[in-house]
């Protein structure tokens, strides 16, 4: 079995941004930064089945032979690195971690879509936090996606999102955080640091 050792280049994406077929012949994991990732069956619009996070691997489908078209797009900033193997026995613990990962995005990707809309957009805000600290008194930073993703993503209208997010705002639920970065990101895509209490 090939190592991808030789695909030594890092890879960093902007929002919107997605991988191409080919860049996922081989293995990648998320340095940093969420991921969507769409499936698409026949003639069937994509619908989304889950999110990617830092740590979890891309390509994975490639190697067990998913016939679904997939599509996986940036929502944040993205950095990613190649992963190698040496042989199909470390390949096979790579992939089924991967599985096990996968598993728990689509148990979370159902969460996001049950409940009351405040509810799921505290959910994913929370799954894209930077930090993963359990202290309740302590408020965690994501860069929040557009409102077209986060509609999508929880299944709801760009504007039940928009009134969520002001409404977690009005609560001192969210805070923006600082300006200066803020002037600095396009307004239009709303990617934002925010501040989310637990």
């Amino acid at each position: 079995m090939k190592t991808t050792e030789k695909m030594t280049l890092r890879r960093h994406l902007l929002p919107r941004q997605s991988m191409a077929d080919d860049d996922l012949q081989v293995l990648w994991r998320i340095e940093k930064g969420a991921m969507r990732i769409d499936s698409q069956t026949g003639d069937e619009p994509a619908s989304f089945v889950r999110l990617a996070l830092p740590g979890d691997l891309l390509g994975v489908e490639h190697f067990v032979g998913v016939s679904d078209t997939l599509t996986i797009r940036a929502i944040t900033e993205v950095s990613l690195s190649p992963v190698s193997y040496l042989d199909d026995r470390q390949l096979t613990k790579l992939l089924m971690s991967a599985v096990f990962t996968s598993y728990q995005r689509c148990r979370e990707a159902v969460s996001l879509r049950s409940g009351p809309v405040d509810e799921r957009v505290k959910r994913l805000l929370r799954l894209l936090a930077e930090e993963s600290d359990t202290d309740i008194n302590k408020a965690s930073s994501c860069v929040l996606p557009s409102l077209g993703n986060i509609a999508e993503i929880i299944h709801s209208t760009r504007e039940t999102v928009c009134r969520v997010l002001n409404s977690l705002k009005e609560a001192r639920l969210l805070a923006y955080g600082d300006p200066e970065k803020m002037k600095r990101r396009h307004l239009e895509n709303r990617e934002h640091l925010l501040q989310l209490s637990a």
